[in-house]
């Protein structure tokens, strides 16, 4: 009968030795299971503030492209108003040497004519 209850008794730490590490089990797979849903609730979180972070850049980069170019039509605008008005004097300049000459050949020819 000793043999009996020696055998109940081990069979018992060993149910109980058992249970607990079931237990233990379970709670890392409850872990694990807590873990991988942290893990793609922090993922889906990144991507989320990734795709909002390119989205500003993209904006940015957008708003600095037009500022460029608006940038780039001013200058081109002065620049051609600068050109003209540099045309405009040189052309002045050379109409009043063309005026100069006509009138020195003129009084030229007229000297020689008399």
């Amino acid at each position: 009968m000793e043999i009996f209850y020696y055998t109940l008794g081990i069979l018992s730490v060993l149910i109980v030795i058992g249970i607990f590490g079931m237990v233990k089990v379970w709670n890392k797979i409850s872990e694990i299971e807590f873990f991988s849903n942290d893990m793609e609730d922090y993922i889906s979180d990144t991507a989320d503030d990734l795709s909002d972070e390119l989205d500003k850049l993209h904006s940015s980069f957008d708003r600095e492209i037009e500022r460029v170019e608006k940038n780039f039509e001013h200058e081109s605008h002065e620049l051609g108003k600068m050109i003209d008005s540099r045309l405009d004097k040189f052309d002045n300049h050379l109409q009043k040497k063309v005026e100069n000459l006509e009138a020195t050949v003129g009084r030229i020819i007229a000297q020689h004519n008399l």
